[in-house]
């Protein structure tokens, strides 16, 4: 009798715990929808619709210099990151090896041999002594590595620092602004993990993503009255997420794209913005202020500059043919032949707008980065050999980078913005500057 009344009071208590708990969700239903009313309500204008007021347009034809290209890894180059003194970088690959160059003279200045070498993100430290790299080994490993080798030839590098607690492979990695003790790290274990490398352990775990951590951005301005605390993720579960370390639990949270990953985020130079991209090519810029989006970058506009481009290299190569070929100073069998040279040469172009194009099918965003004023984005495509320029204000396509014959992995942009440094699938890294 007494175990029939304990499964009776069981069955009441659960039954009005579902109802509170039904009712809180209708709540926070209504609450969630009363918010987005007034959000869409406040958001009278996006970057694009004020975009007219712009009095400096930027011209359709912006472009850099490629000044070097450094050569000397023998694999997939999976990233890069410049030294606080704008002259070196360090790049690592599936080679087995980080490599420090001297951006100037494009010469190597040391090296690290890998434990692991499928690393998927490297960084340097305020200070420029160290570096940390994380990858498939579940590990973040930090090595002192200067940028020159000492007098007596001996190598002025060494470990530092194994920092494990990850569960799954880290995907990204960042140092905190100003800082060459405390580093992020983001993991396909759905969490990330603050990292003191003079204690050689974790500070805090940052849990709230249902999905792997893809990317993440660290606030890198200090000034107008920005938090450098603050930090962005992007994950699996199609959220990007802002946190601050003192925080275990994200401030706040933004659907980015309901059916495709958040792949890529990047902190704006003012840390009041960040860019996000996603698998389907489209990049979200969304501003913390309004806590809503504020402009929208697809990949139609990518495939409109691509055919633009394709077309007017068609007519530029086609032109001198075509004048030869319609000239009565030449014979029938000198006619014949740029006849077909002509034919051969659209059909190479054809072709190669056929390539162009179906590098494009599967237009996952891998790399964003900023010019220092803001005013442009830098973004890179998964089987895209090309980086494209985007104008924030206009939204529109206003220059590339082309060069690389591989995937480029890895876009960024010096500290003093007068240098790019891309890394790429073919085993190079080219410099590019105005």
């Amino acid at each position: 009798m007494n175990i029939d009344v304990a499964l009776q009071n069981q069955f009441e208590l659960s039954k009005t715990l579902n109802n509170k708990l039904n009712v809180a969700q209708t709540a926070s239903q209504q609450l969630s929808s009363q918010l987005k009313k007034l959000k869409q309500e406040n958001q009278d204008a996006t970057l694009n619709s004020m975009a007219n007021n712009c009095k400096k347009p930027i011209s359709n034809n912006y472009k850099l210099n490629n000044y070097k290209t450094l050569k000397g890894h023998f694999d997939k180059v999976s990233s890069c990151a410049w030294y606080p003194d704008n002259k070196h970088i360090v790049s690592s690959s599936q080679d087995g090896y980080l490599l420090v160059w001297d951006a100037v003279r494009g010469l190597k200045n040391n090296l690290v041999e890998l434990d692991d070498p499928y690393i998927m993100g490297c960084d340097v430290s305020y200070n420029g002594q160290l570096v940390a790299t994380g990858g498939l080994d579940n590990t973040c490993i930090v090595y002192k590595l200067s940028t020159e080798i000492n007098n007596s030839g001996e190598n002025n590098s060494g470990l530092l620092s194994i920092l494990r607690d990850h569960k799954e492979y880290i995907s990204d990695l960042s140092f905190l602004h100003k800082s060459s003790t405390q580093l992020i790290t983001s993991s396909g274990d759905k969490s990330c993990i603050l990292w003191d490398t003079s204690k050689g352990g974790y500070i805090r775990h940052f849990y709230g993503h249902l999905g792997d951590v893809l990317s993440l951005g660290v606030n890198k301005n200090d000034e107008n009255n920005s938090n450098p605390n603050l930090f962005v993720t992007s994950s699996s579960d199609r959220l990007a997420m802002l946190w601050d370390i003192r925080d275990p639990l994200a401030s706040r949270k933004y659907l980015v794209n309901p059916k495709f990953d958040s792949s890529e985020i990047e902190f704006f130079p003012d840390g009041n913005c960040f860019s996000c991209g996603c698998d389907d090519g489209s990049i979200k810029f969304f501003d913390i202020r309004c806590d809503g989006e504020l402009s929208n970058y697809g990949i139609d506009k990518v495939r409109r500059y691509i055919n633009s481009n394709s077309l007017q290299s068609s007519t530029s190569s086609s032109s001198p043919s075509y004048y030869n070929l319609n000239s009565s100073s030449h014979n029938m069998n000198t006619s014949s032949s740029i006849n077909f040279d002509y034919q051969d040469q659209k059909s190479s172009v054809r072709s190669l707008h056929s390539n162009m194009q179906a590098s494009i099918d599967n237009p996952g965003v891998l790399s964003l980065d900023f010019t220092k004023s803001g005013r442009l984005m830098f973004s890179s495509y998964a089987e895209s050999t090309s980086v494209f320029v985007w104008d924030i204000i206009s939204g529109e396509i206003v220059g590339s980078l082309n060069g690389h014959n591989g995937v480029i992995s890895k876009v960024r942009v010096s500290p003093d913005g007068l240098g790019v440094a891309t890394a790429s699938r073919d085993e190079t890294i080219k410099i590019w500057s105005v």
